[in-house]
């Protein structure tokens, strides 16, 4: 897409401070194993998408290569982190590798907040070229979404982010899916600094929260969720197979994340803390948010 097409307007800037001399855009998206990412071992979901990232980097260098060679140079954009964390806690990232996509004519925004792509649903990693050159011509949005509002992603979110009516719950979503970056590490520091002593840190953070830390710390980060994406039926062949099988398609996606017994971290007295408090088999872990610990 073109650098200057409204849909950019909030990233325009971010943008061209990364690379002044950006004339276009170009999306990319890698395919995911679905079965990894519906897998009950979350651990194997987040090596799959750690694993689509690392093919993010690898392509889009060779792409930029083979630019290189034509006269075109640019600059690959991280698929997720790194990010300019000299901006945390505000917008961190430098484009939104979601906008390019759809502008691009990749997919469509979901009700899950992922886009969708028409073959492979939800089931996509996006990165992002930027590049110096104009080209001959550029994609548009897709005409209709692959969406098939079943809801699917709604019922499976452990506090509530994602909702068929209303809008999308950010905070929600991130206190718990990213316990282990940024926001987890920054009060598990917290936590080893103002605890009277081991037992009292231990109340915090148990023994295999510190492991998962530990592990995201020393390898890459662990995703807490990323339920809406695994049980998404977009694209082809989930949809089909949803449509011809529903209660097979639940019983044998949708439940056993439903059921897993495991920790879901929520802001006391959200939204997100009533709905994870109605799943017996979830712990659910209650939160301070930074900006309260700041203040406090």
């Amino acid at each position: 897409m073109e650098l200057g097409r409204k849909a950019l307007d909030a990233e325009r800037t971010d943008i061209l401070a990364a690379y002044p001399r950006a004339r276009t855009l170009v999306a990319l998206a890698f395919p995911l194993n679905p079965e990894n990412i519906r897998s009950p071992a979350r651990h194997m979901s987040s090596a799959e998408v750690h694993n689509a990232s690392d093919e993010c980097v690898t392509t889009s260098r060779g792409i930029l290569r083979a630019l290189n060679a034509q006269g075109v140079r640019g600059v690959a954009v991280p698929a997720d982190f790194p990010m300019d964390m000299g901006r945390f806690p505000g917008k961190i990232w430098t484009v939104s590798h979601k906008i390019v996509a759809v502008e691009a004519g990749l997919g469509h925004m979901g009700v899950n907040r992922l886009v969708l792509h028409p073959r492979f649903g939800s089931f996509i990693r996006l990165t992002s070229l930027v590049i110096d050159a104009e080209v001959d011509s550029y994609g548009t949005p897709l005409e209709n979404s692959p969406c098939i509002h079943c809801g699917l992603c709604a019922a499976v979110c452990p506090v509530g982010a994602v909702k068929n009516k209303g809008a999308f719950d950010p905070m929600a979503c991130m206190t718990h899916a990213y316990r282990d970056n940024v926001l987890g590490f920054m009060d598990l520091l917290d936590a080893a600094m103002t605890s009277p002593g081991i037992e009292a840190f231990r109340q915090r953070f148990l023994d295999r929260e510190t492991a998962s830390m530990w592990q995201s710390l020393m390898y890459k980060m662990n995703y807490r969720c990323g339920y809406c994406m695994a049980v998404c039926p977009a694209g082809r062949p989930g949809g089909a197979e949803f449509i011809s099988g529903r209660k097979a398609y639940v019983d044998e996606v949708v439940k056993p994340l439903l059921k897993r017994q495991e920790e879901v971290y929520v802001i006391p007295g959200s939204p997100a803390e009533k709905r994870a408090t109605g799943n017996s088999s979830k712990l659910v872990r209650r939160v301070v948010p930074l900006v309260e610990r700041r203040q406090g």
